[in-house]
């Protein structure tokens, strides 16, 4: 399987377009580049539960919900709307910037 690229990173500030998760706000976790998936932070973890083998009590699991990249857009904070991203070579440099406002993209850290 061979790495893809996205058009979001670690630190991002997403939102959510599709999805029984959409029009949550929120940031990348982790991002999965193989497999096209990344965790959001604000997303509500599942709960699953584990029967034991043998007679006894079961256990519950929170597993946090992986988003297919596709379902989530890059949300601008200044503008607080969410918009596609366009490559701009600035300094010999490739920049990120929202093709709405034209304004570049800043990782927060």
């Amino acid at each position: 399987m061979t790495k893809k690229k996205s058009h979001v990173k670690i630190g991002d500030k997403i939102k959510v377009i599709s999805g029984n998760q959409k029009g949550i706000i929120g940031t990348i976790t982790t991002l999965l580049p193989k497999t096209s998936v990344a965790f959001i932070d604000t997303i509500s973890p599942r709960l699953k539960y584990l029967k034991k083998p043998q007679e006894g009590e079961s256990k519950k699991i929170e597993l946090q919900i992986p988003i297919h990249v596709s379902n989530i857009m890059l949300w601008e904070n200044a503008k607080n709307n969410c918009s596609r991203i366009g490559y701009k070579i600035l300094n010999q440099q490739k920049k990120r910037y929202f093709k709405k406002s034209g304004n570049f993209v800043e990782q927060e850290k």
